[in-house]
């Protein structure tokens, strides 16, 4: 099955700390809505709460480091953008799903990926930026070291859900 993403928004801004290492924590609890399309033209909206460090006293919050651009590529996609909320939760929903392995699977990697590259269209990217970051990704996390993989112990931080 295939998705496409065809709205994105937020209800309130995500804010985030960014620590020395680069990494991106968020400090208040936020959520991302989605209306996806899924290959048989059924349309369904799609909740992620994502935990800030609000939520409970002494648990972890949602972290990730961006989008995995090398260093030399981002003048032309960078890895964070101050200003531009939903281009960071493509890559943000991608770790995610990603570390959860399609929230247990749910989705697929393709379909993980084609929502990836969906939230950068609606954060502004054009196709052509947006298609080379999901080609890339297929190509360097398409290896299965990244599925799976929650390095940042997040799997747990994120709820999603039909509404």
């Amino acid at each position: 099955m295939s998705v496409t993403v065809t709205k994105a928004w937020t209800a309130k801004p995500f804010v985030w700390h960014t620590d020395k290492d680069r990494t991106h924590a968020l400090v208040w609890s936020s959520t991302l809505y989605l209306e996806i399309r899924e290959v048989n033209g059924k349309k369904r909206n799609v909740m992620v709460h994502f935990k800030g460090r609000d939520d409970e006293a002494g648990s972890k919050c949602y972290r990730c480091d961006g989008l995995s651009v090398p260093k030399m590529f981002r003048w032309f996609l960078p890895d964070w953008d101050e200003k531009n909320q939903l281009y960071n939760l493509a890559g943000a929903l991608h770790d995610w799903l990603y570390a959860s392995e399609g929230n247990y699977c749910m989705f697929s990697r393709s379909e993980c990926d084609d929502m990836f590259r969906g939230i950068l269209r609606e954060s502004g990217q054009s196709r052509f930026k947006a298609g080379t970051a999901d080609y890339m990704v297929g190509l360097f996390a398409g290896n299965g070291h990244h599925w799976g993989n929650d390095n940042y112990n997040i799997a747990d931080t994120v709820k999603m859900e039909f509404v």
